[in-house]
């Protein structure tokens, strides 16, 4: 049976193989008799996978609006798309982009019946999470009617003396083609085609609000999506403002399911 069949299941925990280890994968059901959608929620690098759900209101109000959560420990990943002779040893032990698109998505839809095409489907993610769900939004267009981006980057080039990147590419001097290549977000930006609602705290000394910025203006200049943009300024890189967010993530993603609703009858 699928998850969207019941009224409440208890939270369920799953394990999913990664390289040597397995890793968790979080499906926390909806409150609503009948469910609307499903919510891929991508945490940040380093942080607790459930740590959104614990530290905001968001996941509540997700789960009361009808839709199931779920949220793989993606550890310490970049999603990157391959892992290179100098990737740091720690890193080099985190998912790949690839796990969750093929492995993880895929056991989901063919066991629980989740992220099908009968419900709205959505990645939801923040700082490194944002990075991952922009990643699998070009990638996987046709599973996800939208996807929320908060605190995130998206071109390393950016920022060529982040920590994060050069433990994973290299340094961008020796290693300019990884920088610049199939991992470099922002250079495949034109390709998007998804609703997406861009966040990020001007006052984020963590990542650069630029990011975000630069990611909405290139989507504006391609044309194809026109996106919705919060960039406050009282703000930093925490779950302080990532709950401010809480609200405006629940409109975007409902007025998506009903402007469908609308459209169909």
């Amino acid at each position: 049976a699928s998850l969207s069949s019941f009224k409440r299941l208890p939270d369920t925990t799953i394990k999913i193989p990664w390289s040597q280890n397995d890793r968790k994968v979080f499906l926390i059901p909806s409150n609503t008799l009948f469910c609307r959608g499903n919510i891929l929620l991508l945490h940040g690098w380093n942080l607790a996978p459930l740590g959104w759900c614990e530290q905001t209101s968001l996941c509540k109000q997700l789960r009361d609006a009808g839709f199931n959560i779920i949220i793989p420990d993606m550890g310490k990943s970049i999603y990157a798309t391959e892992i290179y002779d100098e990737t740091l040893p720690t890193m080099a032990q985190q998912p790949l982009k690839s796990w969750l698109t093929d492995t993880v998505l895929t056991y989901l839809n063919d066991s629980f019946n989740l992220f099908n095409k009968e419900t709205k489907n959505f990645i939801v993610g923040l700082s490194t999470g944002a990075r991952g769900a922009f990643a699998i939004g070009l990638d996987r267009p046709d599973m996800f009617d939208g996807v929320v981006v908060l605190s995130g980057d998206y071109d390393q080039t950016l920022m060529p003396n982040d920590n994060l990147m050069t433990y994973f590419f290299g340094s961008y001097e020796d290693y300019p083609e990884r920088w610049q290549g199939e991992d470099n977000l922002l250079r495949k930006a034109d390709k998007w085609e998804l609703p997406i609602y861009i966040g990020h705290a001007q006052n984020d000394n963590v990542v650069p609000w630029q990011q975000s910025d630069t990611l909405n203006k290139i989507l504006l200049k391609a044309g194809k999506v026109i996106p919705e943009t919060h960039f406050p300024k009282n703000y930093g890189h925490d779950y302080t403002y990532w709950e401010s967010e809480s609200q405006n993530i629940i409109t975007f993603i409902k007025k998506i399911c009903d402007n469908d609703i609308i459209s169909e009858k």
